[in-house]
């Protein structure tokens, strides 16, 4: 039988290689595919690499989205929805930036001022904000993750990963959320700092009755990472009752 595929998409200032704790555990089930955010120059450039990637497949897929990646995959998905499976949304959120309306995220300021840091200085800040990727109980974690971005991480420009930045504040696809079809799974760390659990418990309310969450204690926003096992088994579970479901 032939094995469905899934789309991974990582996040802000990240790698595909971010995913290798669970690339082979998911190789066994998947065909994997990766979509890079490495040099991207506009805000549609996100959301075209995911339709350029999904249509290269020929089939409806899963696709796996992470942060800002969560963003991504749902633009795509409520426009595609015959594209799309099963969505599995890791520390997700559908606006990333505080609003009036809804006051779950950062506020765009400090969008701003990191920007402004990334231009003195792009190692540090980066630096710093993978480490407030990681909960108080995950901190010794950092530096086997940091060890791993030296080694397996190419690198990305100013202006790419501004445009990022750029992208995180100005998408909201909250209104986009109830149009999407597909089984989704969300995985939220308790403690996560970069998009809050109530994020995705936002999102749970406004998507179709077919959604699962489950909160990870103690973990922050890379829980795939830091607790891959329980994530591996969450991801198959799903993977295996979606591609059955049809």
């Amino acid at each position: 039988m032939k094995k469905p595929h899934l789309i991974m998409l990582p996040g802000w200032g990240m790698e595909t290689s971010v995913f290798q704790t669970i690339r082979e555990p998911l190789a066994e089930i998947v065909q994997l595919s990766f979509v890079e955010w490495r040099n991207v120059r506009n805000l549609g450039d996100f959301k075209e690499r995911v339709k350029e990637t999904v249509y290269k497949t020929n089939e409806p897929v899963h696709i796996l989205g992470w942060s800002l990646g969560s963003i991504a995959a749902l633009e795509f998905a409520a426009e595609n929805n015959e594209y799309v499976k099963g969505l599995i949304l890791i520390g997700a959120t559908s606006h990333f930036t505080s609003v009036i309306d809804h006051t779950i995220g950062w506020h765009p300021r400090v969008i701003e001022r990191m920007k402004k840091q990334l231009k003195r200085n792009k190692e540090k800040t980066l630096s710093n904000f993978y480490e407030a990727m990681f909960s108080q109980s995950e901190k010794k974690e950092f530096l086997t993750f940091m060890n791993s971005v030296k080694h397996n991480f190419q690198g990305d420009d100013l202006d790419s990963l501004c445009t990022g930045l750029d992208y995180l504040v100005k998408t909201d696809v909250r209104e986009s959320l109830s149009k999407i079809k597909a089984n989704s799974l969300l995985i939220h760390g308790k403690e996560d700092t970069i998009c809050p659990s109530e994020a995705s418990s936002y999102m749970k309310e406004q998507m179709n009755k077919k959604g699962k969450r489950y909160v990870l204690h103690n973990a922050g926003h890379i829980p795939f990472f830091t607790r891959s096992s329980e994530c591996i088994q969450l991801m198959t579970q799903f993977l295996q009752r979606t591609d059955y479901d049809d």
